[in-house]
């Protein structure tokens, strides 16, 4: 997790030192008083922001459900007491993946996977544009494997999907803002910024795969189309006639894009 705008120009390193201070308190209060002990965590600090490991063993339902909350009611209470400099907020991503450790610390695809989600232009300019406290976007696989199915009274509704393009990865994100004792809708200049042209990518049905290019007089391997792993279906010229007969495919487990070629 990441505070919002750390290094902003009118905040000094007095500012800095106690917004850290605060960050640590704060985010021990929350994983406590949610039901996760802060004592069997490990953490990196990362300056502006903390990386934080939780054992497989903690429901993942927790860091979805009661942590972001209960972090935000802390937040702004001591955020009450502290002056306009050292008032801040905090963007939070949660995945879950392989990590590795050495001498040195932690690295993995997981971990810069997570650091590209908490820094995501959709997530930025959506606490900008909006009173939240915090922000918390989810990966695409804790929102496949958790998220979606609605453990524990998790609300999939009240995420909102993007797009995460930011360095090598471009993928989809699921945001939910915090502030004033409940959950704010997410600007809409954020939703509408997902490309209306890319279904199958935003929606984690991956865009990559093999292309089938069909010609009208090809229309019967549409049939075949699912059973070879097709992901895209380009239609040249007068095939473009045959984009009705790839609705019934979308209905099975393969998902189908289409682009039509003049």
């Amino acid at each position: 997790m990441d505070v919002v705008s750390f290094t902003r120009p009118d905040r000094d390193n007095v500012d800095q030192l106690a917004i850290r201070a605060a960050l640590y308190e704060t985010l021990r209060d929350a994983f406590e008083d949610s039901g996760i002990p802060w004592r069997q965590t490990v953490r990196e600090d990362r300056g502006d922001g903390v990386l934080i490991f939780i054992s497989a063993e903690v429901s993942k339902v927790l860091l979805l459900g009661r942590m972001p909350a209960r972090l935000a009611e802390l937040l702004e209470r001591g955020n009450t007491k502290r002056s306009a400099r050292q008032r801040f907020g905090l963007r939070v991503v949660v995945h879950a993946g392989e990590v590795h450790h050495d001498a040195h610390g932690y690295a993995g695809y997981d971990v810069n996977l997570a650091f590209r989600l908490v820094d995501a232009c959709p997530l930025r300019e959506a606490m900008e544009h909006s009173a939240a406290t915090v922000g918390l976007i989810v990966s695409e696989g804790v929102h496949d494997g958790v998220l979606r199915h609605g453990y524990g009274g998790l609300d999939v509704a009240a995420f909102e999907q993007v797009r995460v393009q930011v360095k090598s990865a471009d993928v989809p994100g699921w945001i939910q803002l915090f502030g004033g004792g409940s959950v704010l809708p997410v600007p809409l200049q954020v939703v509408r910024s997902v490309p209306e042209t890319e279904p199958a990518a935003i929606a984690g049905r991956g865009g990559e795969g093999p292309v089938a290019v069909l010609l009208a007089d090809e229309a019967s391997l549409l049939d075949e189309l699912a059973g070879l792993g097709v992901r895209t279906v380009v239609l040249v010229g007068g095939a473009a006639g045959l984009a009705a007969g790839l609705a019934s495919i979308a209905r099975q487990p393969i998902y189908i894009d289409h682009e039509f070629i003049e």
